[in-house]
């Protein structure tokens, strides 16, 4: 049966994050929530249960995560755009959609966020 598409979604991937540019965000860490879509290359090879042959999403939340906390971003887009770097050179990989949301922004607002999509050239 042929495969037209498959992906790995993170879903609201949270942590602590040093972020935003008005005085009382810089006192410290800000929850981020982290919604990210990896789209595949559809002509994959079945893995046929071996580790070796697919994404590690363990290794991405790692990398996410490191990258996120190794300092201090004034915005959400800017953020977003140095995450992409995880994914340029995963020959797996076809495009990202990536959303960066802060969730304590506004009392009446569940979470302010950017979303990027970003598509591997090959």
């Amino acid at each position: 049966m042929p495969i037209t598409g498959h992906r790995i979604k993170f879903n609201q991937l949270s942590f602590p994050v040093s972020i935003g540019v008005l005085p009382h965000e810089r006192e410290g860490p800000q929850q981020l929530l982290i919604d990210l879509e990896i789209e595949l290359r559809p002509d994959m090879p079945d893995p046929r249960e071996d580790l070796s042959k697919v994404l590690n999403y363990d290794s991405i939340r790692t990398r996410i995560m490191a990258l996120a906390q190794a300092r201090h971003y004034n915005l959400l887009e800017s953020l977003a755009r140095e995450l992409l770097i995880i994914f340029k050179d995963d020959a797996a990989i076809a495009r990202v959609r990536l959303s960066v949301q802060k969730p304590d922004v506004y009392a009446d607002c569940a979470a302010v966020g950017y979303e990027i999509d970003y598509t591997i050239d090959r």
